[in-house]
């Protein structure tokens, strides 16, 4: 393959950060369900930037399987979507980030067609995502707020939430992903919580639904640009 056919598939991949230096927020899990649901119709990899390794023990057991693929060994997201890029024609690339570093975190943001910020519905969980937001807005990246685990007592606490981004004016995703065991006990099985569960399932298909939509429109914002 011609060095202009490389640039022209990594150019046509569309990369999603699935970011935020505050740990317990949700990120594999919702990498994990993402990126089943977007491999059923479309080419994945996630690349796991998380020292943990999270996402790979998930991986491991669901059987390696070859979509969605994964990429680990790069300490770097611009070193890993190069990587990618050079490989398979991947449509979708997820990067799962690792909780508090923030230097490995502001790479992964400037590697990023979009990044997915997960946050709970708390005072807290915001200040902490402020870290992520600033990085997003200083590199010029689209991002967008998924507010996650939500429980039938967070009524105003999402809408609380909702205001105070409004307010910094950064985007929400209307879908709320709720707080169900079933996202917990899949993950340790090798599944995702819509595998197991229908209301689950219909969360990350209206959830993937956004994130698409956000994120072709920043390929095409840079493209155009």
């Amino acid at each position: 393959m011609s060095r202009g056919h490389k640039a022209e598939r990594r150019a046509a991949m569309i990369v999603i950060g699935m970011l935020n230096s505050k740990g317990g927020v949700g990120k594999t899990t919702l990498t994990a369900a993402c990126a089943v649901q977007a491999a059923t119709t479309n080419a994945v990899c996630v690349v796991d930037l998380d020292s943990q390794g999270s996402y790979s023990d998930w991986y491991a057991r669901r059987g390696s399987p070859d979509n969605p693929a994964l990429l680990t060994g790069e300490d770097r997201a611009s070193e890993a979507v190069e990587a990618v890029g050079l490989t398979s024609p991947y449509e979708y690339v997820f990067l799962d980030g690792p909780p508090g570093s923030l230097i490995v975190t502001e790479d992964a943001v400037r590697s990023s067609t979009l990044v997915v910020i997960p946050v709970r519905a708390s005072g807290l969980d915001l200040m902490a995502s402020q870290d992520c937001i600033s990085l997003c807005q200083e590199a010029g990246t689209p991002c967008l707020v998924v507010i996650n685990g939500k429980t039938q007592h967070d009524g105003k606490l999402v809408e609380q939430a909702r205001q105070v981004l409004a307010a910094w004016k950064v985007p929400v995703a209307e879908t709320v992903i709720a707080h169900r065991v079933q996202y917990v006990n899949a993950i340790a099985t090798g599944k995702t919580g819509p595998e197991k569960d229908r209301k689950a399932a219909e969360e990350i298909e209206a959830l993937w639904r956004e994130i698409k939509a956000a994120a072709r429109k920043a390929a095409k914002a840079r493209a155009s640009a």
